[in-house]
């Protein structure tokens, strides 16, 4: 290889992740820009206030003035834009009141804190950050996913697997806090798969306190690191400290709005909330793009544990806690698309990435005119 070709190969390394990106900067504005068009760019239609809680659709209308109502209970964006106009919580009965479950919304808390200028900005200019602080998060988003796909040995263009993720998407347009969430998770795996321990550890707190499942990214990060070097940088006990002081910090500002244990709201039994979700689904035609999505997605959590336990990577074991958060979630969380690609969206994402990098490692441990084989099987 010549060092003109190997420049240009180094330089493609560079500009291909950046146009992955742009790329998915893109996607997310061509979904969203209809949205805001079509509701005279009104940003309160992502954010969604629900016409058939009228308390909820005041608020809205106290903070913005003209709102645009959304049909049935709306949706989560109105919980993180009553975070972001209060994100550290001095003045919860003017905002965080109005939380379904005021301790549990108030974990994700990176998001609102950022999408609010910490709180600092008025409530016209907080709706539409919320937004655009989505916006770029995806363009972020891919460009490291692009970033990370190269670490695994693949091409650039995986990295549009962060964008094309239907959570993500899903994410983007009704403002809530998945896509900082997965865009932290992707950053910490690219930093821990580099050793950069330190900076895993920070991306890893960020992501739990965006989204506070993310935690079993960094349960499954210190027992393949345990199981590999047979010991565990300290500093990986952040994202544990971080969200404790935050959950203590929570209990003593909006404890008192709290009805009942709120953190497992969630979860229940393994297999009775997709169970619950199953017979929903057969018993409603216009169910199927969701009975669709919960079985691709219960069958792809359970592959990446089939990855993780004969194929153990970083990335496996990181993803695979998500799998028994697929076994433990309720009807509620199953029963929409909607909720449960959001709830469960690395899996998606690093499936795409896994089975690919997973061939290409079994084809060079094979050697030259060797049959690959992956978990007992050639490919």
């Amino acid at each position: 290889m010549t060092t003109a070709t190997t420049t240009r190969s180094a330089g493609l390394r560079q500009i291909i992740p950046v146009l992955v990106g742009l790329i998915s900067l893109a996607v997310g504005l061509y979904i969203s820009l209809p949205l805001l068009s079509g509701n005279e760019w009104n940003p309160s239609a992502l954010i969604k206030f629900p016409e058939a809680r009228p308390e909820q659709l005041g608020y809205g209308q106290r903070m913005l003035g003209d709102v645009v109502p959304a049909g049935g209970d709306g949706h989560d964006g109105k919980y993180f834009f009553m975070q972001a106009m209060d994100p550290f919580y001095q003045q919860p009965d003017d905002h965080a009141y109005q939380l379904d479950r005021p301790s549990y919304r108030a974990q994700r808390m990176v998001y609102p804190t950022i999408a609010g200028g910490f709180g600092l900005l008025p409530p016209l200019a907080t709706a539409w950050s919320l937004w655009g602080v989505n916006m770029l998060a995806l363009g972020i988003g891919g460009w490291l996913t692009a970033r990370l796909a190269l670490e695994m040995g693949l091409s650039a263009w995986f990295g549009l697997a962060f964008v094309f993720n239907p959570g993500i998407l899903v994410s983007s347009i009704i403002d809530t806090a998945d896509v900082f969430a997965m865009v932290f998770f992707i950053a910490s795996v690219l930093m821990l798969m580099r050793r950069r321990y330190t900076a895993g550890a920070v991306f890893l707190s960020l992501a739990a306190l965006s989204r506070e499942t993310m935690i079993v990214a960094a349960v499954g990060a210190i027992i393949y690191i345990w199981k590999t070097e047979r010991k565990v940088p300290p500093v990986l006990g952040l994202p544990f400290v971080t969200s404790a002081i935050w959950w203590v910090y929570l209990r003593f500002q909006i404890g008192y709005l709290d009805s009942g244990v709120q953190d497992v709201a969630a979860i229940g039994l393994p297999f009775k909330g997709f169970y619950d979700a199953v017979v929903r689904w057969l018993t409603r035609p216009d169910s199927v793009v969701d009975m669709m999505f919960g079985l691709i997605l219960l069958v792809v959590s359970l592959l990446i544990v089939k990855h993780a336990w004969r194929m153990p990577s970083l990335i496996g074991y990181m993803t695979a806690g998500f799998a028994l958060i697929a076994l433990a979630m309720v009807v509620d969380v199953w029963k929409f698309y909607f909720d449960a690609t959001r709830a469960l969206a690395p899996v998606i994402t690093v499936y795409v990435l896994m089975v690919p990098a997973a061939a290409r490692q079994a084809r060079a441990e094979a050697g030259p005119g060797q049959p690959a084989v992956i978990a007992g099987n050639r490919v």
